[in-house]
């Protein structure tokens, strides 16, 4: 049974609205806060790209010893999306006792070839792996700049394939990697990296096989839905799983109900806080060091905001387009 796009449609639909049931009020006098930041990007399609942060309730003189998830929607999606799937079970599980993090969501759209694939696509018009990886973390980590060991990298879908790419081509950056519904394998639907062979340098370089040697430097959390029958991902999980027993990288597997949707995120959520493992977050200097010039913003992050919002009901989320790859 394979899910057509107009199923995919209906399951987020539904997902979402489950999603919205999860309870997010907290006893706490302590509040989460979510802010959007505005970063440029050395790209001409979007020169300047948002990213909003979410950092838990945790008292203000914590929150710079925290480590940071960035986390990567799908496509056709937006932060707000993968939000809506995620804040509600982050919520649930901190206020359990499980270890804090700042959870941060950039925007991964491109204009010029529209299924980002999270690349730096062939001809500069999106260089949204370079803008992740210099301007964002040099922004939200603006004073306390992270280890490997306390930054991760998440992502669903073709934020799951984004994961992976990007943790196996920065290995110095982010030593954990959650994909959920992710792939392991060329999928450029809008010729991102240009319409050549998959033998062809670009292509080489956004193929995961291509690094594999590396991925043993990293700890992956490969989630699959047992419900997902999207042609690109049944399968992917078992199979990058083997990949990374064969150069003993360590890793681990998790099957939950949900579909290719937000359902099945929040349902792995509560896993992959117990598979994280954090080291110790070095006090920021005393002499905090400035925002770099590409930040939009005029202050570190995280700074209190307004508490965060409910998580969108779905007509707010971009469900009219299914989360396909």
């Amino acid at each position: 049974m394979k899910f057509g796009r107009a199923s995919l449609i209906l399951a987020l639909a539904c997902s979402l609205t489950v999603i919205s049931q999860f309870p997010i009020a907290d006893a706490s006098p302590l509040k989460a806060t979510i802010v959007e930041l505005k970063v440029k990007s050395p790209e001409k399609d979007f020169p300047i790209r948002g990213v909003f942060v979410l950092t838990p309730a945790v008292p203000a003189n914590k929150v710079p010893l925290l480590p940071i998830v960035y986390m990567l929607h799908g496509w056709p999606g937006s932060p707000n999306g993968l939000i809506a799937g995620v804040q509600a079970p982050l919520t649930a599980a901190f206020a359990k006792g499980a270890a804090p993090f700042i959870s941060v969501f950039p925007d991964g759209n491109a204009l010029t070839h529209s299924d980002s694939e999270w690349a730096d696509s062939y001809d500069g018009r999106a260089k949204i792996e370079t803008w992740l990886t210099t301007n964002v973390i040099q922004t939200v980590e603006a004073g306390n700049i992270r280890s490997r060991d306390d930054r991760a990298i998440l992502g669903f879908s073709m934020g799951g394939y984004g994961a992976a790419i990007i943790g196996l081509h920065h290995p110095d950056l982010f030593g954990q990697v959650v994909t959920l519904a992710g792939y392991f394998v060329i999928d450029d639907l809008t010729n991102a990296f240009d319409s050549g062979p998959q033998t062809d340098a670009k292509h080489k370089y956004q193929n995961p096989i291509t690094y594999l040697k590396v991925a043993n430097k990293e700890k992956w959390f490969l989630g699959e839905s047992t419900q997902d029958f999207t042609q690109l991902i049944r399968g992917q999980a078992l199979a990058w799983a083997l990949k990374l027993k064969s150069v003993k990288a360590t890793y681990a597997t998790s099957f939950v109900p949900g579909g290719h949707s937000y359902l099945f995120v929040a349902n792995e959520i509560p896993r992959v806080l117990k598979w994280l493992k954090w080291g110790v977050v070095s006090p920021p200097a005393s002499s905090p060091s400035p925002l770099p010039s590409n930040s939009q913003s005029s202050s570190p992050v995280p700074t209190p905001v307004p508490p965060v919002p409910p998580v969108p009901p779905v007509h707010s989320v971009p469900s009219v387009h299914p989360i396909f790859n």
